[in-house]
């Protein structure tokens, strides 16, 4: 990837952390009590808006398994790419991912998102003029639900506005990780010697990113 690398998703995600980011002398220490209620009134608060949304379809156990992970997720992302001075003024990084910091801390947050929106405007606009890129069907959201490699096809089965993508004459140049399950975020396309080069950015179905890198001379798309 040249452009949309797991820095410049993780910039784009980091960008929208100081949005609803709160004040409250709570997270000026760690209380593993006011911890507790708050996730409670979170998953809560997030369990209503489900299920207004997704009316006789909502499950109340998978809308509180899908809080729990997106928290979590969460959580090992600010203690992954938060910069050090920042993490040494949270006294609990859980309060901190849902949404409450002490106001010198939210301060910091917000000069720091600041910093990342920049970063990740700064990559789209630079592949907006890239001259050598190809324009591509966009797989964006689609989960890869199955791999069938054979000798001169590669067909990746997908869930969402794409059904299958069949690469021929293909080779895996780069691949980060199981497949299955993996969430397609982004892609780039660039006409080489022979065919194509597809660069993808997927997050795995443990919550990591990766990349899948394949030449192909031809791709079919199966909607």
């Amino acid at each position: 990837m040249k452009y949309f690398t797991k820095e410049w998703y993780e910039a784009c995600q980091a960008a929208d952390w100081c949005l609803n980011m709160a004040v409250s002398k709570n997270a000026e220490e760690f209380s593993e009590e006011y911890y507790k209620d708050l996730y409670t009134r979170r998953r809560r608060a997030f369990v209503k808006q489900m299920k207004e949304e997704e009316g006789e379809a909502f499950d109340k156990i998978a809308a509180e398994v899908a809080f729990m992970k997106h928290h979590e997720e969460t959580v090992k992302r600010m203690e992954r790419i938060l910069p050090i001075e920042i993490k040494a003024a949270v006294a609990d990084m859980r309060v901190l991912a849902l949404d409450i910091a002490t106001k010198e801390v939210r301060h910091q947050l917000k000069a720091w998102c600041e910093e990342q929106k920049k970063l990740a405007d700064a990559k789209e606009a630079e592949y907006a003029v890239d001259s050598t890129k190809e324009s591509s069907e966009t797989f964006a959201g689609c989960e890869l639900t199955g791999v069938e490699m054979k000798e001169t096809t590669l067909t990746l089965t997908l869930k969402g506005n794409v059904k299958k993508a069949v690469f021929k004459n293909y080779k895996i140049l780069k691949q980060e990780g199981y497949l299955l399950g993996a969430k397609w975020l982004k892609e780039e396309a660039y006409t080489v010697e022979g065919g194509k080069e597809y660069h993808i950015l997927l997050r795995k179905s443990n919550g990591t990113l990766g990349y899948l890198t394949i030449f192909a001379e031809q791709l079919t798309i199966l909607k």
